[in-house]
C-alpha cells in the first residue's frame, strides 16, 4: 500500500535493538513490516545467532539485504562481513552500515561454487528481497523485473580475503535465494580447516529438502534450535507445512562445538 504513495527515495529511520538504526524505504513492502512494533523479523535466525555467536566468532552475512543482521551483530563478534549481490540492495546496505558508524566489511558479489563467473541477478525494485541468480530467468522483462550482471565469489575466497589471520569459528547466515548449494560447494576448503555453521533456509515449496540433503551428504548434521538431536529428512519435510515460506535450520559437522549450543533447550 505504501508503495502507491511514496517514491523510492522516501525513507524513514527506525531503531532496531538498543543501539542500532536502519533506513527503511517506504516503497519496500518487505522491510516496512518493521514499522509494526509487534513484528519480529526472522525469530529463528535471531535465536540461532544468540546460540552460536561469540566474541571470537566471524560472522558472514551472506545475502545481507539492507543489513539488518549485520548491523545488529557488529559489536558482538570479532568480524562481520556482509555480502549482497543485487546492486540496488547493496547501495542500501552500504547506506545502513554507514548510518551505524561502519565496522562491517562490505562485499558486492554473488556467492557461487567458482570465483569470477559473470552471473545475472534477476530482481525488481519493489521485490528486491527475491533477487536471485537462480530460478527467475522467466521473469526478465515482465512487470518491472530486470537483470544485472555481477561477479561470483566463493566462500573460501571470501574467508581468505576478509578473515586472514583471524582464528575462531565461522558463522555463515546463508540466504542467497536458491544459490545455497553452489555457495556451500564453494566452502570446502574452509569446512576442512575451521569450525563452520550454516544458518540456512530450506523452502516450503521444496518437498525434497534438497539443500538439507546436500549438507547431510557433505557430512554435516542439520539442527533446529532447542531439539536435542539432529533432524532427519522426513522430520524436516514434516516441519515445512507452508509452501509459501522458508524454514530456517542450522548445519555443522557432528563434532562441532555448535551442536551443544543448538541443542540446548529454550528457556
Amino acid at each position: 500500500m505504501l508503495s502507491k504513495y511514496f517514491d523510492t527515495n522516501n525513507r524513514v529511520t527506525i531503531r532496531i535493538g538498543e543501539e542500532s538504526r536502519l533506513h527503511v524505504h517506504l516503497d519496500d513492502g518487505y522491510w516496512t513490516k518493521l514499522l509494526d512494533p509487534g513484528f519480529v523479523y526472522e525469530p529463528e535466525i535471531g535465536d540461532m545467532l544468540d546460540r552460536v555467536l561469540t566474541s571470537e566468532a566471524i560472522f558472514l552475512d551472506c545475502g545481507a539485504n539492507i543489513g539488518f543482521w549485520s548491523v545488529l551483530t557488529r559489536h558482538r563478534t570479532r568480524r562481520v562481513v556482509a555480502v549482497e549481490a543485487s546492486p540496488e540492495t547493496f547501495h542500501r546496505l552500504t547506506d545502513n552500515i554507514a548510518l551505524n558508524g561502519g565496522g562491517v566489511a562490505l562485499v558486492h558479489a554473488a556467492l557461487w561454487g567458482h570465483d569470477d563467473v559473470s552471473l545475472s541477478i534477476v530482481g525488481h525494485h519493489l521485490c528486491h528481497a527475491a533477487a536471485s541468480v537462480c530460478e527467475r530467468d522467466g521473469d526478465i522483462g515482465r512487470n518491472g523485473w530486470r537483470s544485472f550482471d555481477v561477479a561470483s565469489l566463493t566462500l573460501d575466497t571470501l574467508v581468505e580475503r576478509h578473515c586472514a589471520g583471524l582464528t575462531g569459528p565461522v558463522v555463515v547466515k546463508l540466504d542467497v535465494e536458491g544459490a545455497e548449494i553452489p555457495a556451500v560447494e564453494g566452502a570446502r576448503k574452509t569446512l576442512s580447516e575451521r569450525d563452520v555453521v550454516f544458518l540456512f533456509e530450506d523452502h516450503g515449496q521444496d518437498p525434497t529438502c534438497k539443500v538439507s540433503r546436500h549438507l547431510m551428504d557433505m557430512g554435516m548434521v542439520v539442527m533446529s534450535p532447542g531439539r536435542r538431536r539432529p533432524l532427519e529428512i522426513r522430520e524436516i519435510a514434516a516441519l515445512k507445512i507452508d509452501p509459501t515460506r522458508g524454514y530456517n535450520f542450522a548445519a555443522c559437522r557432528p563434532d562441532a562445538p555448535f551442536v551443544e549450543s543448538l541443542a540446548r533447550p529454550r528457556p
